[in-house]
């Protein structure tokens, strides 16, 4: 089971909405080249997030991270950091203790990095696609 942290275009304004929009559509390229540094950067967040709550070494839930590919949807590209480790969703939710093969009353609550994550890049991405948008107006794209 994967922990998919999601980000959606209401946060920003929709005069930076359209002008993303517009350049996706003349500049694909630029767009997902965009797409794929802010996906990576997300999975660096969300890594950074990752080690804060464990405790333990994390090596595998670490290096199970990944960015998807960019995929087109409803007319918008869009971009997944997910960590694809068995275990991911007990740290982000949550579970019951078993302790040597026996369920205990203990619950352990959950930690939730990729939420910490997503609220931290949804500061972030407005800014982001602002100077996006700028650069490609300084270099003289035309809406």
């Amino acid at each position: 089971m994967a922990v998919d942290s999601g980000m959606e275009f209401s946060d920003l304004s929709d005069l930076v909405k359209e002008m993303y929009r517009t350049a996706e559509e003349v500049y694909p390229d630029q767009a997902k080249k965009f797409l794929k540094a802010e996906g990576n950067k997300g999975r660096r967040e969300l890594r950074k997030q990752t080690k804060t709550v464990t405790k333990k070494k994390t090596e595998k839930l670490l290096k199970s991270i990944r960015r998807s590919g960019i995929q087109k949807h409803d007319g918008d590209f869009q971009i997944r950091v997910y960590n694809k480790a068995h275990h991911a969703h007990l740290i982000e939710h949550g579970h019951v203790l078993w302790v040597n093969g026996k369920k205990t009353e203990r619950f352990v609550s959950g930690r939730h990095p990729a939420a910490e994550a997503t609220k931290v890049l949804k500061q972030e991405f407005p800014k982001d696609a602002e100077a996006f948008v700028d650069e490609l107006i300084k270099e003289g794209f035309e809406l």
